[in-house]
Order: C-alpha cells, then sequence, then structure tokens
C-alpha cells in the first residue's frame, strides 16, 4: 500500500509539472503574438535631398553622394532631374529598409533665377509628399542650391502637401553675394541667376525681407570656407557671406563650422572629405 500511494504521489508531481511546462509554453506564445501585434511599425527612412548650384551638374554632388555611400553611413536612392520647361523626371525608389537615403536633384537649366529654381524645386517636392510618401525631409545645399533651398522653405512656410523640413545644410552659400570682382572676371557666368546672385539683388533683398516665414523647427548648418583670409573666404563667397544665413534663421537653429586651407576653395567645398564628415554629423549624429 505505501509502495502504491508513493507511486500515485510521484504520477502527480509529474502530471503537475507537464500543466506548468505546457502552460508556461502558451502563455510565453500568446505574449510574444501580443507583443508583436503591439510593436510600432517601422519608422520610414527620412531621405535628404540634395541640391546643386549655379552651373551646378551631376558632376556637383556626385562626389559626396559616392562617398558617403562607400563608408556606409547613406543610400543613393533616387535622381531627379528637372528639365529646362519644368518636367520632374525621377529615377529610383526608396526603401523602406534604406539606410539614410539620399536624393541627387538636377537642374537643366542651372542659371535660371532664384524664383524660378526655387519653384522647381517646390513641385519637386510636391511630387516626393504626393507620390512617394515622403512626410519629412533634409536638405543640403551648395552654394545658390544653399539659397533656393532657404527661399523653397520660406515659399512653402504653412503650407500642406510639402515634406516637413528638418534639417538644413548650406555649404559656401553666398546669402550675401559673390565677391563681385572675382565673379565677373568670369565671362560664363551668364543668366538670370548671375544677376541674382550679385550683393543687393532683388533677389537677396527678397530673401531676406521673407525671413519671418523660415520654420521655427528647421535645424540649419552653415559651412564657410577660407582658403587664405575670411574677407576673400573660398575665392568667390566671403566667410561673412557664407555665414549670412545667421540674419535669416532663428540663433537657436543656427549652427556654423569653417573649413580652412587650399580644399576648402569654393567648388572644392563638396569634394572635402572634412566637409563630408560635417554633414554626416549634423544630418545622422554620426559621433553617436
Amino acid at each position: 500500500m505505501p509502495y502504491i500511494q508513493h507511486r500515485n504521489a510521484i504520477l502527480a508531481m509529474i502530471c503537475l509539472f507537464l500543466m506548468l511546462s505546457l502552460s508556461t509554453v502558451w502563455f510565453s506564445h500568446r505574449t510574444d503574438k501580443s507583443n508583436a501585434a503591439a510593436a510600432p511599425p517601422a519608422q520610414k527612412p527620412v531621405p535628404t535631398v540634395f541640391v546643386h548650384g549655379y552651373k551646378g551638374t551631376a558632376r556637383s554632388f556626385n562626389g559626396m553622394l559616392d562617398r558617403l555611400e562607400k563608408s556606409g553611413v547613406a543610400e543613393k536612392a533616387m535622381v531627379i532631374r528637372v528639365t529646362k520647361d519644368g518636367m520632374i523626371v525621377v529615377n529610383g525608389e526608396i526603401s523602406n529598409r534604406a539606410r539614410h537615403p539620399m536624393i541627387q536633384v538636377i537642374f537643366s537649366d542651372n542659371r535660371a533665377s532664384f524664383r524660378q529654381t526655387a519653384g522647381w524645386l517646390e513641385k519637386t517636392m510636391h511630387i516626393l509628399y504626393t507620390k512617394y510618401n515622403v512626410k519629412e525631409a533634409n536638405l543640403v545645399g551648395h552654394s545658390m542650391g544653399g539659397l533656393i533651398c532657404t527661399k523653397y522653405i520660406e515659399d512653402t512656410s504653412g503650407r500642406r502637401q510639402y515634406p516637413v523640413i528638418q534639417k538644413l545644410v548650406t555649404i559656401g552659400s553666398p546669402y550675401e553675394g559673390v565677391l563681385i570682382r572675382v565673379f565677373k572676371q568670369n565671362p560664363n557666368n551668364t543668366g538670370d541667376a548671375a544677376r541674382d546672385l550679385l550683393p543687393g539683388s532683388v533677389a537677396f533683398k527678397a530673401l531676406y525681407a521673407n525671413k519671418n516665414r523660415f520654420s521655427p523647427h528647421i535645424q540649419v548648418l552653415a559651412i564657410a570656407g577660407v582658403v587664405e583670409k575670411p574677407a576673400l573666404g573660398d575665392s568667390l563667397v566671403s566667410l561673412d557671406s557664407a555665414l549670412g544665413g545667421r540674419f535669416i534663421v532663428p540663433k537657436k537653429q543656427y549652427t556654423s563650422k569653417i573649413v580652412y586651407g587650399k580644399n576648402a576653395q569654393h567648388s572644392s567645398l563638396h569634394e572635402n572629405k572634412r566637409v563630408d564628415r560635417i554633414v554626416t554629423d549634423f544630418l545622422w549624429d554620426a559621433k553617436k
């Protein structure tokens, strides 16, 4: 009799252990399913739109974008060409899995006025919003490209169906105009933009007159070059001019970096690897 009772006790303990084990597995399975259902969807990556300057071409940003892609910090996802009559031609897609997707915008008429070029950028950004579901974006502009990005921000302030701009980087952008003597030495500097880029132009006056439209939420980084003397800056844009955006952007949103040396020349700034690092750290917190 004691043997039977002992055996029954052992069987009861085994049954209890099995029940507890099955309950644990079931609960764990339910919890995993519940957590999976409650997990928020993956956040859509925020693309960065690169805008070249006066007389710029695909080559203006090709080097930087290739270097950033090869370093693994970002991916070139899309190239958008704007024809002279304003048609938008898009090549590429923005994957939800892309790591910091980059979009290159190229204007066929690269001598058009501030007003015309900003209008084309506005049309481009509207297409990104409505057709490609880009709700947020960063902007990077070299030279006149930075001015166009600034004007675009002012022109679309408070308007719907445009991506919300998070950050803006300007590289050698002449907010107070170019160095006149150097600029006019080049007979190839023609077109409406050549007039707009001169200090005191109507285009600059409008840019400053509308500074109250600049979003109070956009973080701005201005990168300036100094080859030898601040007054000559990057050889086309003085240091004061390259940092002139501080008179448009609210102080708490504005930061600046100065790059020195022969590789700080105006047309070399977007080929400067130090500029690559500065842009990367600002846009994507690479230091973290």
